[in-house]
């Protein structure tokens, strides 16, 4: 179910997907490093601040599960332009909130926005995307993400620490403002799609039914979790562990973005040769490995952060593959599909930050880097039992001379 599109209109669907995808992770992302400003900003502890990020991925979760049939029955592009206008006018509220309830509010808000757009920003890839090419194509995205990560939330914080907090909302929201409207104009209609199954929210249990399709978003839901589980901690750890000044804590989440980047084009690229399912095995392997050692065997800075370096490229390539697999998998269903998985992502958030905050308390930091570990076998073993992606396989190549001659 892919939709024929000459290559340069394809470049500039995703470039406009890339777009909306940089909003969603730079929403993700922004609150942790200007937390400490909200928190004197609006007199709340840094603890009851926090919770901003929870109600945020939790709203996200809950409403992605809803948003999945509607991307389904009306298309995608309603979705997306509807989803970046909501994530904008939550973007600028909270740059004008005058209080903790209400800047809650309008991450919750927030939260609702991302739910629309993430699944909706997926399901397109797949549709205009055919499924030998699309690793490459989520590799686009996803360096979107990293794209966020790397420059987008350095820059926020920097605004943040140069002028307010405030600002970096305020900035955002005027680039949103800009985005909708390219999305709006520039992003094509959908086009009439068969075997589309528009049966509301009944395609949820019908999706969760197909067990290998419920199994890959399990997986995926795993590795969001062991991934937070350390990142959630990560500038504590180098700032108690190894004395790293709190100012320089962001380059340890550019590191892990270069890493992520590396990874998403190099493993997305590799997975539309060899296949995705065995670049998901095993990258998710070597993950375990090197998270593990991070927190267990680093007798200096540079070891730990070489290590979390390698742990973040092949998560990248993890990823990227992840996403083509899951775009393929009940197509009819793309957008329930895509929905669900970005529920599980943002519940992934919430699981590996509660885990990961137990870990700590019990063991200590040592703990952290075992704990994603194991979670990463889960994964792993996870895939490996239940996910199979010759099911949809393209023909070779003589199949497909014979089919079309008749032979």
């Amino acid at each position: 179910m892919t939709t024929a599109q000459p290559p340069a209109r394809r470049g500039l669907i995703l470039g406009l997907l890339c777009l909306a995808s940089f909003a969603v992770v730079f929403n993700n992302l922004i609150i942790t490093p200007i937390l400490p400003d909200i928190s004197d900003d609006l007199h709340v502890r840094v603890a009851i601040a926090g919770l901003l990020v929870t109600a945020y991925a939790v709203v996200g979760g809950v409403a992605a599960i809803f948003s999945g049939p509607i991307i389904d029955r009306i298309g995608r592009k309603p979705v997306v332009v509807t989803g970046m206008s909501i994530l904008t006018a939550a973007t600028a509220l909270s740059a004008i909130a005058p209080n903790f309830i209400f800047l809650a509010g309008s991450r919750m808000m927030a939260g609702l926005g991302v739910a629309c757009l993430t699944p909706a920003v997926f399901a397109a890839v797949g549709d205009y995307f055919s499924y030998e090419e699309r690793g490459r194509a989520m590799s686009w995205v996803i360096s979107a993400n990293t794209g966020a990560s790397i420059l987008g939330v350095p820059a926020g914080a920097f605004i943040s620490g140069l002028l307010s907090w405030r600002w970096s909302f305020g900035l955002m929201a005027g680039l949103s403002v800009i985005f909708v409207g390219l999305l709006f104009s520039k992003l094509p209609k959908d086009s009439p799609r068969q075997g589309v199954h528009s049966d509301g929210m009944r395609s949820v249990p019908r999706v969760l039914r197909d067990l290998p399709t419920s199994m890959a978003i399990f997986s995926n839901y795993v590795s969001t979790s062991y991934w937070f589980v350390f990142v959630t901690y990560m500038g504590a750890y180098f700032h108690d562990e190894f004395h790293v000044a709190k100012w320089a804590l962001g380059v340890f989440t550019m590191v892990m973005g270069v890493g992520v980047l590396i990874g998403s084009n190099v493993g997305g690229r590799l997975s539309d040769r060899v296949g995705k399912r065995p670049i998901i095995l095993w990258t998710s392997g070597i993950c375990a490995v090197f998270i593990s050692l991070v927190t267990t065997l680093s007798p200096h800075i540079l070891v730990a952060v070489a290590l979390l370096l390698v742990f973040s490229t092949f998560s990248g390539a993890r990823f990227a593959s992840a996403q083509a697999v899951l775009s393929e998998m009940t197509p009819e269903r793309r957008g329930t599909v895509m929905a669900l998985n970005a529920s599980g992502q943002q519940f992934g958030i919430v699981t590996g930050s509660a885990l990961g905050g137990l870990v700590l308390s019990m063991v200590g930091y040592a703990g952290l880097g075992p704990t994603s570990g194991i979670l990463a076998l889960l994964s792993l073993v996870t895939y490996a039992l239940f996910v199979d992606e010759s099911r949809f396989a393209p023909l070779p190549v003589q199949a497909e001379v014979e089919l079309s001659t008749g032979r």
